[in-house]
Order: structure tokens, then sequence, then C-alpha cells
């Protein structure tokens, strides 16, 4: 089911995000990549040009219309859902009321292609104090020009306790939905199935930044 949200006209600086240096710097990093107008390709991402951003990154593999896995996590998402989030669906983060927006907000991303930010929130409780934050998502085009990954990165702000937190979309912020324009390669609607190797194989470092000890 796609949820359709109302966004409010804000400045620039207050879209979620606009004044994070983290999804600065690898919203930056995605920008420089991009050649005539073109998304990067998941092969153009070196992970020592985002050193800063790691921990919070994630590369997401559209699997089909609805379904997008994490391929590649960083600590700070490992420490979020307190297990390793490589695998997990993006829903994992969300509270199951947010879910279907999540999802919906995310075949939004790949399909049009677009960037999308998106604020979230943790409710507090007597035992942990609430939690705020704001997901990026960009997307990655892969050599035959379809866009089936995308790279992202969570971050947050205040203590994340010692649970797993699953967020909600805060609805007195605006979304920002950025649409860009590009048109997809002809295959786009046959995303790569989950089984067979991809580019994420060939970029151990950006697998290596959980650390479980």
């Amino acid at each position: 089911m796609e949820v359709v949200r109302n966004i409010p006209v804000r400045p620039n600086h207050e879209m979620p995000g606009a004044n994070d240096p983290i999804l600065q710097s690898l919203e930056a990093y995605w920008q420089a990549l991009r050649h005539a107008g073109q998304i990067p390709s998941r092969n153009d991402i070196q992970p020592r040009q985002i050193d800063n951003a790691l921990p919070h990154t994630f590369i997401l593999q559209r699997i089909s219309p609805g379904v997008a896995r994490m391929r590649v996590a960083g600590q700070q998402l490992h420490d979020l859902l307190k297990m390793d989030a490589r695998g997990m669906p993006i829903g994992t983060f969300f509270a199951p009321s947010a879910r279907d927006e999540i999802i919906a907000l995310v075949d939004k991303a790949f399909s049009e292609p677009a960037i999308i930010a998106v604020p979230l929130c943790s409710p507090g409780n007597i035992v942990r104090a609430p939690l705020t934050g704001t997901m990026l998502m960009l997307p990655l085009r892969d050599e035959t020009g379809q866009t089936n990954r995308m790279l992202g990165a969570i971050v947050t702000e205040g203590p994340r306790g010692n649970r797993p937190r699953r967020f909600e979309i805060a609805k007195d912020m605006p979304l920002r939905h950025e649409t860009l324009g590009v048109k997809l390669a002809s295959a786009q609607s046959h995303p790569q199935p989950a089984h067979e190797k991809g580019p994420d194989a060939t970029h151990p470092a950006l697998r290596l930044v959980i650390n479980n000890g």
C-alpha cells in the first residue's frame, strides 16, 4: 500500500539532516560522483573517501518492489538494532505503524529515482530517553543502468540505550523528496536476484565496518 504524504514547503536549511555534517559530507561525495547528471555507480563508491560517515552508512539492495535489504551496514546501525543489520529488510529499523510509509518512500527513491531524507523519532519511556534522527537515501546504478542499490545513512541524536530502537517518521518535520529526472534503463523492473553476486561482493572494505567484538 502506497502512503501519500503532503510535504510542506520549507527552506533548505529546515530539511531533515540539512545541518548534519555526516549527511552533508556523504551527499557531497555522491554528488561529486555524478557524471553528466547521471546517477553514480555502485562500483564508484570508495570506502576510504567516506571514512567519517562509514559507521552510519548502509547500502540497500532492491530485491523486488517493496522489498529492500541491507547489504552493507555500519557499526552505528548495528548499535541501533543490537544485532548485525546486514541482510535485514529496511523495515527492521521501523515500528510496525511506520513500515508501510517507509517502504513506499524507499520504492520511490529507487523507481523515480529520487533523493529522499526522512526525519525519524523513537519515543522515550520511563526507562529510556527519546531519540531523533534522519535517514538519507541516495540512489546508485549498476553496470546495466538499473537503480537497484541505495547509498544511505542513519544519524541520530540522543542516547540509544541498551535495547533495540525502532523508529517512527516524525510528523512535525518535512520530508525531503527530490526527484532526479534521470531516465532509467529498460530493465529497471527486474532487479538483480539476491543470490547473484554483484558489486557488493567486490567491496569487502565496506562490509568490514561491522565489528561485533
